[in-house]
């Protein structure tokens, strides 16, 4: 029989329990009336308060009622003010709810005592739990007192966050701090963990922070050289600052290391810093300074700089020297939703030529990198109007050649489609006039070159060059016969220029000499254009089986524009100049050499021409109740594309591209492509005025062709696990380091082949081949277990380029992880043994070769 019961103090000086209201009992009127008649005359004298009592309340009593309960018994000790709970115990005042196999609950001084019950084989069952809010803990005996908020428990078990706290005595204090002493902290959930960080003073602030004094970590019982000082493991998902503790290992040519070491600044939940270095025992040092930074719906972004000097011996010095690097690299991307009518973005990348060669890591592609490239860019889009403009800064540097290149700024002003003839309000079918539209857009470029080390030189100004281009086209689309689209086109261009070049030949040293001639000049460029396009259908029905119909969808598409000769003398834009002592002279562009340069040389009479198809099926499907057919696609697309030049006096015929792609079984991604030229070449790869079919009795000849083939199984089992926020933040700067066992197996394959040819005049075939098969898949061979591997095999040289094997050990609350590249470019081996916790993360084991420690 389960007992419940409310406590209350009835007017006790003594004690200091008191409620906090007057209990009033007064006996129901449930007798029956009296049938005899008898009258009582009323005494306003007499009043018999006996069945009415008034309670005192006590200063010292609780502010809230106390309620308890016990399945086997409760009894009552009056002399010394006790209440005591037996079987499944329990005590609840205001939002603690006390729990165990027996309670006392000493009403005088607010006390209650918790124990459980040992059962036949002397295991305690029925162990105390105290609970507030979302607050547990788990433990052999509890004091607690409710008036003060103070508590003593013995053999404490408590979760914080990812981590488990046993502590043998812990002192509970008012504002919820525990203080443990003789304790043990873990992230493995097992009674008798795997590994564990023992102290023997702990304080924990829940919710926010464990700190222990002297820590030492024990692995299987079994204490280890680790020793810390102190202990800091923070207990929310909110950025902690923190050490970050270095790699060490050996390179060959630097020395031993500690590497990727420092101090992490958890600013706040937008910003934080991360500080690190790498030092090396022969000399060479790493410095960075990375930051993120994030304000939901607003921007977002990441900042890196690096400085470096790389120490090396030099024989013909015989000596040490010094090569200084650095490197700066950072993102900013502002959110659509902040300004809806505006972006600004950011990437920015430079540094040193040497960087990415010498301080690139290994397990990423930097190091093939020779080209820095940053852009600046904000753009706005005027409300309720065609206009919007954006103005941006360029950058890009090459590491092989060291010229840096530097557009600053550029300001591109556009205006959309309008329609000047079309009607405020139309009314009726809209007139042929009324299709006319044109745009308008404008770019302005300032550009600065020059070698990296002369850059902040006063040379490199002096090459500053500015330019303008103007862009006004103009199209009438209209259709014929109701199938056929036709579209009329006037394009016309102009360019502005502040400089421009003259070329003079010097007939004492034979060479031609080129002089910049400052002051602004113009030169214009335009043509003429028309197209049309339809849409062919042919649909072909099946009556029988589970085919129903095939459809062909052809897209014909041909054009004509003219594009005038603008070397002739009267536009002013080519000139002539002597190019040898025979006097030959050939024609130049003055504004060859400036930033949007000036129109072609040479009239051109163009006639272009495409064909795209597009093939499906329609079929009976049994999968689908709802729908009892499906299409599929046999051909996503198949282009046929070229031009002819009327104007040109020889080649008037340009090369023929087809293209296509299509997938089938929806498991096989397939594209393809290639280029046939119908005239002849010789033996330089030269075009020459003869086709292919006069002198080789072909309609082409291929130039080049490609083909590549993609597919990917993986097996039904398995369901993807989400990442939190905070694991996604920890692994953007540890990439690599998660492993997923959701997918009991995959497998990808990608196919890819390249052939280059070039013909002689014989018309002999001389063919280059390019041709590789990449593998990549994983293997879970138990459920702690998984292997993956990726490969790829060149069938021209018939060799395996690079290889990689990853081995993954799933330990409970470890993880282990073993990478080996045994050829290659780059050929390395890590061995990482980690807690998987994420307040531990530190908490590891690494060992690391990279291609030049081996």
């Amino acid at each position: 029989m389960l007992i419940l019961c409310s406590l209350y103090s009835y007017g006790d000086t003594n004690g200091s329990y008191a409620t906090t209201q007057i209990i009033t009992e007064t006996l129901p009127d449930t007798l029956p009336a009296d049938t005899l008649p008898f009258q009582i005359l009323p005494d306003s004298s007499i009043s018999d308060t006996s069945l009415q009592r008034n309670v005192k309340e006590s200063k010292d009593g609780l502010d809230a009622k106390v309620t308890y309960a016990a399945r086997d018994s409760i009894w009552y000790d009056i002399s010394n003010q006790r209440v005591h709970l037996v079987g499944d115990a329990q005590v609840t005042y205001k939002d603690i709810t006390l729990k165990a196999d027996s309670i006392v609950f000493d009403w005088k001084n607010n006390i209650v005592f918790a124990i459980g019950r040992k059962d036949s084989t002397g295991k305690t069952i029925n162990r105390p739990s105290f609970e507030q809010g979302d607050r547990h803990y788990d433990a052999n005996k509890i004091y607690y007192n409710f008036k003060t908020n103070k508590g003593k428990i013995s053999e404490i078990l408590t979760q914080e966050d990812e981590g488990f706290v046993r502590s043998e005595v812990v002192k509970r204090m008012p504002d919820d701090v525990l203080f443990g002493s003789h304790n043990i902290y873990t992230t493995c959930n097992l009674d008798h963990p795997h590994f564990y960080i023992g102290s023997s003073k702990i304080k924990i602030n829940p919710g926010k922070s464990i700190v222990s004094g002297p820590a030492n970590l024990v692995v299987a019982d079994v204490p280890t050289p680790l020793f810390l000082p102190f202990g800091i493991f923070p207990l929310n998902a909110k950025r902690k600052s923190g050490i970050i503790f270095p790699e060490y290992g050996e390179d060959k040519n630097r020395g031993f290391f500690l590497r990727n070491g420092g101090y992490y600044f958890g600013i706040s939940d937008n910003v934080d810093l991360a500080l690190t270095a790498d030092i090396y025992s022969k000399g060479s040092w790493k410095a960075s300074a990375a930051s993120r930074f994030n304000k939901r719906y607003k921007f977002n972004g990441d900042m890196r700089m690096t400085f470096a000097n790389e120490r090396s011996f030099s024989t013909e010095l015989n000596d040490y020297t010094s090569n200084k690097q650095f490197n700066v690299a950072a993102r900013y991307n502002q959110d659509g939703k902040a300004r809806p009518n505006s972006r600004f973005s950011a990437t920015v990348n430079f540094g040193t030529s040497g960087f990415n060669q010498l301080f690139a890591s290994n397990t990423n592609f930097n190091y093939l990198n020779n080209t820095y490239q940053s852009s600046i860019s904000y753009s706005q889009t005027i409300p309720y109007s065609p206009f919007n403009f954006t103005i941006s800064a360029d950058h890009t540097q090459s590491t092989l050649t060291h010229l840096v290149n530097v557009s600053l700024p550029t300001f591109a002003f556009n205006m959309n489609t309008i329609y000047p003839f079309r009607r405020p309000l139309a009314i009726g079918s809209e007139k042929w006039y009324e299709k006319i539209g044109f745009s308008y857009s404008m770019n302005a470029e300032n550009q600065v070159s020059n070698a990296d080390s002369l850059f902040f030189s006063p040379s490199t100004f002096q090459n500053l060059e500015t330019g303008f281009r103007h862009n006004i086209p103009v199209s009438a689309p209209f259709q014929v016969f109701k199938f056929l689209t036709v579209t009329p086109g006037f394009n016309y261009s102009e360019i502005w220029s502040l400089q421009t070049t003259r070329q003079n030949w010097d007939p004492e040293t034979s060479t031609i000499d080129y002089d910049t001639i400052q002051g602004f000049a113009t030169t214009r460029d335009f043509n003429f254009s028309v197209s049309s396009s339809t849409r062919v259908y042919g649909i072909v029905k099946f009556k029988k089986g589970k085919l129903q119909a095939i459809r062909h969808v052809i897209t014909p598409s041909i054009g004509l524009s003219y594009h005038p000769d603008f070397s002739e003398p009267q536009w002013n834009t080519y000139k002539t100049v002597q190019i040898n002592e025979e006097g030959a002279t050939q024609r130049y562009s003055i504004f060859g050499n400036t930033i949007y340069g000036g129109p072609g040389q040479g009239k051109s009479g163009s006639i272009n021409f495409s064909l795209a198809n597009n093939l499906e099926m329609k079929v009976f499907s049994k999968k689908d109740t709802l729908q009892q057919t499906r299409k599929v696609k046999l051909l996503d697309a198949l282009n046929l594309g070229g031009s002819y030049n009327l104007a040109a006096d020889s080649l008037n015929l340009s090369v023929i591209s087809i293209s296509g792609r299509t997938k089938l079984f929806d498991k096989f991604d397939i594209n393809f492509g290639s280029r046939f030229d119908p005239y002849i070449a010789d033996s330089n790869g030269r075009r020459l005025n003869q086709f292919e079919w006069n002198v080789n009795n072909r309609l082409a000849r291929l130039t080049n062709a490609n083909l590549s083939v993609g597919t990917s199984f993986q097996s039904k089992k398995g369901t993807t696990t989400e990442l939190t926020d905070l694991q996604r933040d920890y692994l953007s700067y540890s990439t690599g380091e998660y492993i997923s066992f959701d997918v009991p197996w995959n497998l990808a394959l990608s196919y890819s082949l390249f052939l280059q040819s070039v013909n002689s005049e014989a018309g002999d075939d001389s063919l280059t081949f390019t041709q590789t098969l990449n593998i990549s898949g994983g293997l879970n061979l138990t459920k702690n277990w998984k292997l993956t591997a990726s490969t790829s095999y060149d069938f021209v040289n018939k060799e395996f380029p690079t290889a990689s094997l990853g081995i993954y050990r799933d330990l409970h609350c470890w993880e282990m992880s073993i990478q080996w590249v045994p050829f290659g470019v780059r050929p390395s081996y890590s061995f990482v043994l980690r807690v998987k916790a994420s307040v531990l993360q530190d908490l590891k084991l690494p060992k690391r070769s990279d291609w030049n420690e081996f």
